[in-house]
C-alpha cells in the first residue's frame, strides 16, 4: 500500500481574463480623460496671440473658464452667470486647494468681464490664474 500524498504540479500560466479586463479599463480611462480635456477647449473662442505662448501640462483641480465674444461664461460646456461661477469656484477651492484657473477669453472680450471673472477667483481664494493664448507662429505671424 502506498500512503504517500499525490503532488500536483502547479502550472505557471497567466490568467488572461483579468489581464484583458485591466487593459480595457486602462484604455477606457485614457479615452474618457482625453475627451474631457478636448471638450473644454472646443468652445467657440478666438484666442488672442502672444509670442511667449506655450502649452502647459494639466494639473489636478485645474479648470478652464471660457469667455465668449458676447461676454458669456462657459465652464464644461455649460453657460453660467457670475453667481453660479462663484459657487463652482468655491467648491473647486474647497476640494482642490491650490488649484489653477485658466481663462480662455475671446480676443474681443471687454477687459471688465475678465476682471469680473478674476474677482470671482480671488473671492474663492484661487491664486494660480493663467490666460490662454495662441502662439503668433501658429497664427501665421499675425498680431
Amino acid at each position: 500500500m502506498k500512503f504517500g500524498r499525490r503532488i500536483q504540479e502547479e502550472s505557471d500560466t497567466i490568467q488572461m481574463a483579468p489581464l484583458i479586463d485591466i487593459v480595457f479599463l486602462t484604455l477606457i480611462f485614457f479615452m474618457v480623460s482625453t475627451v474631457y480635456g478636448a471638450l473644454e477647449r472646443e468652445v467657440d473662442v478666438k484666442l488672442p496671440t502672444a509670442s511667449s505662448g506655450q502649452q502647459e501640462e494639466r494639473t489636478q483641480g485645474e479648470i478652464y473658464i471660457n469667455i465668449r465674444g458676447d461676454g458669456g461664461i462657459v465652464v464644461n460646456e455649460r453657460t453660467m452667470e457670475l453667481e453660479e461661477l462663484q459657487s463652482v469656484l468655491n467648491r473647486i477651492a474647497e476640494y482642490f486647494p491650490g488649484g489653477a484657473v485658466i481663462i480662455r477669453g475671446d480676443h474681443g472680450v471687454p477687459l471688465g468681464r475678465v476682471i469680473q471673472v478674476m474677482d470671482c477667483c480671488r473671492k474663492a481664494d484661487i491664486q494660480d490664474i493663467a490666460f490662454a493664448v495662441v502662439e503668433q507662429e501658429a497664427q501665421g505671424g499675425k498680431t
